[in-house]
C-alpha cells in the first residue's frame, strides 16, 4: 500500500471551502458528473458490508467507446480539478468498452452497453445496498460541488 492509499484511506471527507463531502457524496458526485457527459444507467451499490475491496460501485452505461472514454475523463479530471483527488489506477481507456476508475474507496465503472450486460456487475454484487438517488439531486450536488469549486478558486 503506498501512502497516498494510506492517505486516502484514512480521509472519509473531501472538503471545498467550509463544505465537506461524505464518501458516499463522492459517489453520488461522480455519477453525477457521467451524467452530465450523457451516460446513461446510473446504479449506485454500497459495498460497505460486503466485505469489498471498495466501499462503492458507481456504474453507468455510455453509448459508445468515445462517449466511454469522455464520461471516464470527465470524472477523472471534475474530481483532480476540484477536489484534488487523482484515482490510484484507470483500466480500460485503451479498448474503450470498460473503464473503472480506482479511488479506493470508490469504483466508478464506466461501461459500453453490451460490456455491461455481458458482467452484469450489479447482479453480481446484490448483496450490496442500493443507494438512492435521483437524477435531479445529483445534479444538485454536482451544481452545488462546481459552484464551490469556482468560488474557492475566485477567492483565492
Amino acid at each position: 500500500m503506498t501512502a497516498l492509499q494510506t492517505a486516502r484511506d484514512l480521509q472519509t471527507t473531501f472538503p471545498i471551502g467550509d463544505r465537506r463531502f461524505s464518501r458516499e457524496d463522492m459517489a453520488v458526485i461522480a455519477i453525477a458528473t457521467a451524467m452530465d457527459k450523457k451516460a446513461v444507467r446510473p446504479v449506485l451499490l454500497d459495498l460497505r458490508n460486503q466485505g469489498a475491496f471498495t466501499e462503492y460501485f458507481a456504474i453507468v452505461s455510455a453509448s459508445n467507446a468515445r462517449q466511454v472514454s469522455a464520461v471516464a475523463e470527465g470524472i477523472r479530471m471534475f474530481f483532480k480539478q476540484t477536489f484534488g483527488l487523482q484515482a490510484l489506477s484507470v483500466d480500460g481507456m485503451e479498448s474503450q468498452t470498460w473503464v473503472l476508475l480506482d479511488y479506493g474507496f470508490l469504483f466508478v465503472h464506466v461501461f459500453q452497453e453490451p460490456t455491461r450486460e455481458l458482467y452484469q456487475l450489479e447482479q453480481l454484487w446484490s448483496k450490496g445496498r442500493l443507494v438512492e438517488f435521483t437524477e435531479d439531486s445529483a445534479n444538485a450536488l454536482f451544481i452545488e460541488t462546481k459552484g464551490l469549486a469556482k468560488s474557492e478558486v475566485e477567492g483565492n
